[in-house]
C-alpha cells in the first residue's frame, strides 16, 4: 500500500478522549514529570537498569536532554509514580518525534520499579501510554502509516507479554555486542579516493546530513532533526576522539561515520571499561567499497589507545545492509538481546 492509499492518520486513528485512569493501589500519586522529578527517575533507570541490562543505564543529561525537547509536552506526555515516600515507583514517556518521512512515530519509553513488578502498575501505566500515543498520531494529517513503538531487553521478562497482551506484536530483533580492544584490530583502509579522519566539530552537522540518508533504509528510522542532533552530540558522553568519519575527496562530503561514546558510569556493572557505538552508517551511493570496515577499525585503534577495554554497540538483526556479519568479521561477538514491538496503524 503506497501513501496515496491510505486515508489521513487522523480519520484512521480513534484516540480516546478521556485517557485511561492511573490508579493502583501500591501507588500514593501519579503526576506529569516535573524538574524535581529527574533525580528519581534517575535512580528509577538505575534500579531497573540492574536488574534488566546491568551493563548499561540511562544517562542522566540523555534523560534531560530528551525531556528537554521542544516537541516533548511534559503535561502532557509524561507521568511519574509516587509511593508513600515519595520514590518513584514507575515512570513514563511517549515521545512524537518530528522526522516523519516514511512513516509516523510515537515511541514510549520508562518502567516499573523491580521490586514492585507482576502487581499491575506496568499494565496501568502502558494503557496510559498507548492511549496518549493514539492521541497524537491522531493529531496528525499525514497519509502514512502510524507505528506505536517499544523496546524491550529480552532480559527484562515480563514486559514481551505485557506488550503483546496489550495489542503490541513483536517487530524486530537487535543483538548487542561487544569486541574486545586486547585482540588484533586490523589496519583496514577503504578504496581510493575515500579518507577516513577523526571527527571535528566543523563536521558535525554534516553527519547529521549522512546519517539522515544512511538510514533511510533502516527499520523503524526517520531523519532526525537539528535539535534531536543537538542534544546528541552535546551529550556528556559523547566522544569527539572516538569517534571517525569518511570524507569522499572529490566532494569533500561525509559518506560515513562511526560515533562513539564513553559513560564510565555503566563500568561496574559490565565488569570493564568500554565505548560505546551509538551509529554506524555509510551512505548509499558509497556502501560497498570499504568504507564501514574502515571506520570500525578506526575505531577501534581510538578506543585501544584511550585505554579502554571493549567496545560496544546494537545492531538490527535483520539490517539490510549486511552489518550484522560485518560486525563479527570485526571481531564483535554477541552479549545480549532486545525487541522491538509495534501497533501499525
Amino acid at each position: 500500500m503506497t501513501e496515496h492509499d491510505l486515508s489521513p492518520l487522523s480519520e484512521r486513528v480513534a484516540p480516546p478522549v478521556t485517557l485511561p485512569s492511573l490508579t493502583h493501589p501500591d501507588v500514593d500519586a501519579w503526576r506529569p514529570v516535573g524538574d524535581d522529578d529527574i533525580e528519581r527517575i534517575v535512580a528509577l533507570e538505575a534500579a531497573m537498569a540492574a536488574v534488566d541490562h546491568p551493563e548499561f543505564a540511562v544517562p542522566r543529561d540523555e534523560l534531560t536532554g530528551d525531556l528537554g525537547m521542544s516537541f516533548v509536552d511534559r503535561k502532557r506526555d509524561s507521568v511519574v509514580a509516587l509511593d508513600a515516600r515519595g520514590r518513584a515507583v514507575a515512570w513514563g514517556i511517549v515521545y512524537h518525534p518530528p522526522g516523519r518521512d516514511t512513516i509516523v512515530r510515537t515511541i514510549l519509553g520508562g518502567g516499573v520499579h523491580p521490586e514492585l513488578r507482576r502487581r499491575g502498575i506496568g499494565r496501568v501505566l502502558l494503557a496510559w501510554q498507548r492511549g496518549r500515543g493514539e492521541q497524537q498520531l491522531a493529531a496528525s494529517d499525514l497519509r502514512l502509516p502510524g507505528w506505536i513503538m517499544a523496546f524491550s531487553d529480552d532480559r527484562a521478562r515480563g514486559a514481551g507479554p505485557l506488550f503483546e497482551s496489550s495489542g503490541f506484536s513483536a517487530a524486530r530483533y537487535f543483538a548487542g555486542l561487544r569486541r574486545d580492544l586486547g585482540e588484533p584490530i586490523d589496519d583496514v583502509r577503504a578504496a581510493d579516493g575515500i579518507r577516513v579522519e577523526a571527527l571535528q566539530a566543523t563536521r558535525v552537522a554534516e553527519v547529521r546530513v549522512a546519517r539522515n540518508d544512511a538510514f533511510r533504509d533502516h527499520w523503524g528510522s526517520q531523519s532526525r532533526s537539528e535539535e534531536e542532533w543537538r542534544v546528541f552530540v552535546s551529550s556528556a558522553v559523547f566522544r569527539m576522539d572516538l569517534s571517525v568519519i569518511a570524507i569522499d575527496e572529490a566532494s569533500d562530503r561525509v559518506v560515513g561515520f562511526v560515533l562513539g561514546e564513553v559513560n564510565e558510569d555503566d563500568w561496574d556493572g559490565q565488569g570493564f571499561s568500554s565505548a560505546h557505538i551509538p551509529l554506524v552508517g555509510v551512505v548509499r551511493g558509497h556502501r560497498g567499497r570499504g568504507v564501514a570496515k574502515a571506520l570500525l577499525a578506526a575505531h577501534l585503534a581510538a578506543a585501544r589507545a584511550a585505554r579502554l577495554e571493549y567496545s560496544t554497540l546494537e545492531v538490527d538483526a535483520a539490517n539490510p545492509t549486511g552489518a550484522f556479519a560485518l560486525y563479527e568479521r570485526m571481531g564483535f561477538r554477541a552479549s545480549a538481546t532486545e525487541t522491538g514491538y509495534t501497533i501499525v496503524v
